[in-house]
């Protein structure tokens, strides 16, 4: 995987905010100091700028509880073994 429009999330869990050198994060991101488990995550994905106040990102979130976990289940099928 490569960064493109996002960062790479290939082996996200685990992975330090802004943990990769191929893509440009905002400050925002860089000083979140946040590791990417699944309650970051799942925190993340409902609500992004009230975790990382100032991202840059342009995703509103998600409200419904199933989405979020199926997001997870299928970021979760990028992690090595």
């Amino acid at each position: 995987a490569r960064a493109s429009f996002g960062p790479q999330l290939n082996n996200l869990f685990g992975r330090p905010s802004a943990g990769t050198t191929d893509y440009q994060y905002s400050d925002a991101m860089k000083s979140a100091g946040l590791v990417w488990t699944r309650e970051t995550l799942t925190a993340y994905l409902e609500a992004p700028k009230k975790v990382v106040p100032g991202t840059r990102m342009i995703f509103w979130g998600l409200s419904d509880p199933q989405k979020i976990e199926d997001v997870l289940a299928y970021l979760q099928t990028f992690q090595a073994p």
